[in-house]
């Protein structure tokens, strides 16, 4: 299967944030969203950096007790440049599913910014859309294999 056609199946905004914008403001405008991770981009096309939710809570957990004198929360007010991970590794719409398991297991990623040939976003390939796919696939692989056997005459084995 070819991301071309999860993107097909999904209705899912692409939420993109500049650099400066705030830890607080993009785990905002994330959750809005009902989205996993925000991409950074200051011109709102090309990725410059990106942020999943995960992010959000390790680097929440690594400044905490920065400030003995109170502000716990100071982190969030920082620029989401501080957290985000760059450069961007994407892929393409004509990339086949395999070959983005293949990267995000490598690499531990929950997310894949997609890219057209321009270099300009065209949406997010999540994990979750790479299991779904590859069960959809699966389902259809064994019905197919089922009847497939059982037209042989054979006796599917229990």
């Amino acid at each position: 299967m070819k991301v071309s056609e999860i993107l097909k199946q999904k209705n899912v905004p692409l939420v993109t944030v500049k650099k400066d914008t705030s830890v607080l403001t993009a785990a905002h405008r994330m959750r809005l969203a009902n989205v996993g991770c925000v991409i950074v981009s200051e011109d709102g096309k090309r990725p410059d950096g990106i942020v999943a939710a995960r992010d959000f809570a390790y680097n929440l957990a690594t400044h905490w007790g920065e400030h003995p004198k109170g502000n716990e929360f100071s982190y969030l007010l920082r620029p989401i440049s501080d957290i985000m991970h760059g450069p961007v590794r994407t892929c393409t719409p004509e990339n086949d599913l395999v070959d983005v398991l293949q990267i995000m297991w490598k690499f531990h990623f929950l997310h894949i910014p997609v890219v057209d040939g321009a270099g300009e976003l065209c949406g997010v390939v999540s994990i979750d859309d790479v299991i779904t796919s590859s069960l959809q696939e699966m389902k259809l692989e064994n019905k197919v294999l089922h009847e497939r056997l059982m037209l042989s005459g054979e006796r599917p084995i229990e």
